[in-house]
């Protein structure tokens, strides 16, 4: 017990420095995204000048040409070039999940326990966010795009701690006293974080907004969909019993969600949730 409160003493302090110093293990986004979040920025950007920087990481070419190309978002034609992509998806939805997408990689850990933490974060976070773009489609009016990009970062806080985790190179700890204070503390850190790199405030708001649950007289927020997302996409492959209680969430009754059920039996649903989890797999 102490060592774990030194772990999280530490790592808070970390990241507290990091803010004030701009010297965190995460204190500015990957190259590639600076400069295309620049570009888009600019009064006369050109979706070629967006695409002649997108197309250095082949990496991220080829993913944004994958969800351009998605059943979810498709046109009519396919799209076969970073520009048509550019122009299907929109400037700013490019700007957003280009940076979501680079983030996944933006620190490699030392230590193969913080490896571990950070590819089990990586994937409840693809998870949270397939979801969430299902919710968005089938419950709401808000733009799915950026539903899914909400849920790809609503847990960019835990990257700094897992940072934090690993300088300290402390050999043997717990994953669940290093989960247990993600949980206490990424919210405030990926709020934070994301105001830093001036993200619009709808998803600057929502690694700390969904934890905070949800003012039913308040209009609809990208962070109550993440916050339902984060519930249902627990299990999402586990049996029927163990399906999550919605009864008790607010963002759920905003969402017209009654139960689980409401979600898990709806086909259309179903079907748009495995092409979404398959999108960003």
């Amino acid at each position: 017990m102490a060592e774990q409160a030194v772990l999280e003493r530490d790592a808070l302090e970390a990241v507290a420095e990091g803010f004030r110093f701009n010297a965190m293990k995460l204190p500015s986004l990957p190259e590639v995204t600076q400069k295309v979040r620049a570009i888009a920025a600019a009064p006369d950007f050109a979706v070629e000048d967006l695409a002649a920087e997108i197309l250095r990481d082949a990496a991220l070419t080829a993913r944004l040409i994958r969800v351009a190309n998605s059943p979810l978002l498709r046109g009519r034609q396919e799209v076969r070039t970073l520009a048509q992509a550019i122009t299907r998806l929109g400037f700013f939805f490019v700007r957003d999940l280009v940076t979501a997408l680079a983030l996944e990689h933006a620190y490699e850990a030392r230590t193969a326990a913080v490896r571990q933490l950070q590819q089990r974060i990586s994937r409840h976070s693809r998870d949270v966010a397939a979801v969430a773009q299902v919710l968005a489609r089938h419950c709401t009016e808000l733009p799915p795009e950026q539903a899914l990009v909400a849920g790809l970062l609503h847990c960019i806080g835990a990257l700094p701690l897992l940072a934090a985790v690993d300088e300290a190179q402390i050999a043997h700890f717990e994953a669940s006293d290093a989960m247990a204070m993600i949980e206490r503390h990424h919210g405030e850190i990926g709020t934070a974080l994301l105001r830093h790199w001036h993200f619009p405030e709808d998803i600057a708001g929502v690694p700390q907004g969904y934890q905070l649950g949800a003012d039913e007289r308040a209009a609809l927020r990208l962070a109550d969909i993440v916050a339902v997302a984060n519930v249902l996409s627990r299990d999402l492959d586990g049996p029927a019993e163990a399906r999550p209680d919605l009864a008790a969430l607010p963002a759920a009754r905003k969402l017209g969600l009654d139960s689980a059920e409401d979600f898990y039996a709806c086909e259309a649903m179903q079907i748009d949730l495995q092409k979404s989890r398959g999108l960003l797999g």
